[in-house]
């Protein structure tokens, strides 16, 4: 019977001839190897987690790049094009092509059932299934006709939002220029606004009370300053009552200019007439600056009230509406009044200069006559 030591023999042999040890060198190796592929391994999984956390903390760190106003209108443009504008335009064909074969069989079916079971030669009981089926497709025909209407709706409300983006010149922009840009009435620009904004179709955009719109207050609302370096407050000196008048007046005139155009040919013939009174009396009152008071009214008074009435006018739009007309021929009258106001202003101030101009000419002669500096042309004459 064979020996299992002999079979499976535990240690192998020396050259002595005697046994030996177990191989103690090849179990360490094996260890070590294995014990450092572990360590590799878990060492490369460490090494990637604080890569991935070393590059989340830099971008964290790291603050956004600013988008260019051109680059970010694209970009919202081409988003209402592929989102809202495909929808209502997928909305209206699709609504409008089952209304459209809803309609066209409702139509049949009507025209079966007001012929009549004799007409056609069916009995009773098949011929009351053309009023069923007439009765179910009319309000799905009127389901899928509202669904058209509203994809258009959509459709043209994006469209206008489009329009809108197209003519904003900054982030910053109000809805009487967008309207006046785009040609969409200043109601409906109001209204397409508010929804936008509400909805979200121009995100991270607010809409004052003043109709101005900020697109996005990341790139156009004020950073609060830091509470660690407070900025020091700006005090402005206070101006006096010529260099007010001065500021004031200067955007009044500017006001003027841009309002010529827009309140139709009979308005803008009184502007520039009055754009011409004012910068007169402006400039009459800033060579003589001892005339403030006789002005006083006018700049506090005539100039806003002036502007404010533009300002209603304007507001109106191009509607046609009865009271809109009213509105701006009254205005328009009223223009005509105060330049006439103005230009008696300015008359009534020349005329204090004269007499001051007159006395000071007198006083000027009668000292040239004293001292013998002038020369009497008439006694040469007919001396000779």
């Amino acid at each position: 019977m064979e020996n299992r030591s002999e079979r499976n023999p535990k240690y192998s042999p020396g050259e002595s001839g005697k046994d030996s040890v177990p191989d103690l060198d090849a179990l360490l190796n094996g260890a070590v190897r294995v014990g450092t592929g572990i360590g590799s391994t878990v060492l490369s999984g460490i090494a990637d987690v604080l890569d991935h956390v070393g590059q989340t903390i830099h971008a964290a760190r790291t603050p956004p790049q600013e988008i260019p106003f051109p680059q970010w209108k694209r970009k919202l443009d081409r988003r209402l094009q592929n989102g809202g504008q495909g929808e209502g335009l997928a909305l209206a064909i699709t609504g409008g092509i089952l209304a459209g074969l809803f309609g066209v069989t409702a139509i049949t079916m009507w025209a079966l059932s007001a012929a009549g079971p004799q007409a056609l030669g069916i009995p009773q009981e098949e011929f009351i299934v053309f009023p069923i089926l007439m009765a179910c497709f009319t309000p799905i025909t009127v389901g899928f006709g509202i669904m058209t209407g509203a994809g258009v709706k959509k459709y043209r409300y994006v469209s206008r939002l489009r329009s809108y983006l197209r003519v904003a010149r900054d982030w910053v922009c109000t809805a009487p220029a967008l309207a006046r840009d785009s040609g969409v009435k200043l109601d409906l620009v109001r209204k397409d606004l508010r929804q936008a904004v509400a909805q979200g179709d121009f995100p991270n955009a607010l809409l004052e009370a003043d109709d101005t719109l900020y697109l996005d207050l990341e790139h156009c609302a004020p950073e609060a300053p830091a509470a660690s370096q407070p900025e020091p407050e700006r005090t402005e000196e206070p101006l006096d009552d010529a260099r007010q008048l001065q500021r004031q007046g200067t955007d009044f005139l500017e006001y003027l200019r841009r309002s010529i155009g827009k309140l139709g040919p009979d308005a803008d013939e009184e502007l520039t007439r009055m754009d011409k009174n004012c910068a007169a009396i402006l400039g009459f009152v800033h060579n003589h600056p001892e005339m403030l008071p006789r002005v006083r009214r006018f700049q506090e008074y005539y100039l806003p009230t002036t502007r404010k009435l533009l300002d209603i006018a304007q507001g109106l739009g191009d509607t046609d509406v009865r009271n809109a007309q009213e509105i701006r021929r009254d205005i328009t009258g009223i223009l005509h009044t105060l330049n006439l106001a103005y230009s008696k202003l300015y008359d009534t101030l020349l005329q204090d200069v004269s007499l001051d101009v007159s006395t000071e000419i007198d006083t000027l002669e009668t000292m040239l006559r004293q001292d013998g500096l002038t020369h009497d042309f008439e006694m040469d004459f007919k001396q000779g």
